[in-house]
């Protein structure tokens, strides 16, 4: 093959492969599904004001469970929203954040308020909600489905054990994801999947 046709064939595969690529990017993507409903809930957040389950409609959420005294898993949740919330503000995203506290006994207003403080949470965007246990466990445990349990580690201290997932909730409250946060990938995944349910009507 001369030098010419070859140059001409290598530009016809090229742009095909362009053409299969930009075919392949706007073909639509199947719907998230569509898991359970946004729990019923009446708790505080971290002012001290009520925050009821309705607050929550009307804009996409991503909801995470965590709690102040934890050294395991929750820094590394917390640092994740707060990357999220620095992603969402680059996209003028009006999706919001919501940390429920799994140690409530504990995690009052004011400790919440120090804890998003520490870490640059924008109260605008993301709010930290706590409350009577039993409040917070039917929300968390029956409503997200999500694992909350007290361990003892002696006798006036506990751990609290608990599922590290980041839940996407749209518009209308029905959870659409549930993202597993030991995968540092899945944090891109919950932002496109965010601005996503944003655009859908």
């Amino acid at each position: 093959m001369s030098p010419v046709r070859a140059g001409v064939a290598i530009a016809g595969l090229a742009a095909a492969l362009a053409l299969a690529l930009v075919a392949r990017a706007m073909r639509p993507r199947p719907a998230l599904p569509v898991y359970g409903h946004l729990p019923e809930f009446h708790l505080v957040d971290q002012r001290g004001a009520p925050y009821a389950s309705g607050a929550m409609l009307g804009q996409v959420s991503v909801v995470d469970f965590v709690f102040t005294r934890c050294t395991a898993s929750c820094p590394r949740l917390t640092g994740h929203m707060a990357e999220l919330q620095a992603g969402l503000e680059r996209k003028k995203s009006g999706a919001r954040l919501v940390s429920f506290s799994v140690d409530p006994e504990h995690d009052t207003p004011p400790v919440l308020s120090a804890y998003a403080a520490h870490a640059h949470a924008d109260a605008a965007r993301w709010t930290f909600l706590t409350g009577p246990a039993d409040d917070v466990s039917r929300a968390v445990v029956l409503g997200f489905k999500v694992a909350a349990v007290k361990v003892a580690k002696g006798a006036d201290d506990y751990d609290v054990t608990h599922g590290d997932w980041f839940v996407l909730v749209d518009r209308k409250g029905d959870v659409r994801g549930y993202y597993p946060m030991d995968d540092p990938g899945e944090l891109d995944v919950v932002l496109r999947d965010a601005l996503r349910l944003e655009r859908e009507r």
